[in-house]
């Protein structure tokens, strides 16, 4: 594969790898994941996939980044009911990538950023958290002011849950096996319905 020569041969060309990443990365563990591997997998040498992805990290905050766009897109497609849980918890249910990332992402992926990538992950969410934000406060007038805590609370909400829907291999075939620990087998659609409401009736009261 030839390298790109412009600015936008080579987002295309980022976007294209990206796209045949993310099946490849779903369907494997993370920590099994090799950039080199991957590379053979797309045919690509692999000084060109770690030019576009430094690390596999960055490869994973990419993905991640354009999952969560697609949520967001996705929960906003609707009309609104009338308080947001049930708008942005079934949405997230369906996405079982993006919510493996998030379970992963201070603990395991950030850690591994490139500083570029870093910074561009940390000023990607920045901006998506306030349009988001905004977005929010359009939906539900109850919200005027205070989006950008609803957002911020969701999304420390949905980070804890990830881990708890998707935990490591060994902690998974326990409490799956064992009934008596049933309580940790947590549906995440179903945790944060409700959960997201009651941030939302406490952040309007607040």
């Amino acid at each position: 594969m030839r390298r790109a020569s412009t600015r936008q041969k080579k987002a295309e060309r980022r976007a294209s790898i990206l796209e045949r990443a993310r099946a490849y990365v779903a369907g494997r563990s993370f920590e099994e994941i090799r950039l080199g591997d991957l590379a053979r997998e797309l045919g690509l040498v692999k000084g060109t996939l770690y030019l576009y992805f430094p690390t596999k990290q960055d490869l994973f905050a990419s993905i991640l980044a354009d999952e969560m766009e697609g949520w967001w897109a996705e929960c906003m497609r609707g009309s609104p009911t009338r308080s947001p849980g049930s708008d942005l918890a079934p949405a997230l249910g369906r996405r079982e990538l993006l919510v493996r990332l998030v379970a992963s992402l201070h603990m395991t992926i950030e850690p591994g950023l490139s500083p570029e990538g870093l910074r561009r992950l940390k000023e990607w969410f920045r901006d998506f958290a306030a349009r988001a934000a905004g977005d929010l406060e359009d939906r539900y007038g109850g919200l005027r002011g205070r989006g950008s805590d609803l957002v911020m609370r969701t999304y420390a909400l949905a980070v804890g849950a990830a881990q708890l829907a998707f935990p490591p291999g060994n902690v998974r075939a326990l409490i799956d096996q064992d009934d008596s620990l049933a309580a940790f087998r947590v549906r995440i659609d179903r945790f944060l319905a409700g959960a997201i409401d009651a941030l939302y009736r406490g952040t309007c009261r607040a």
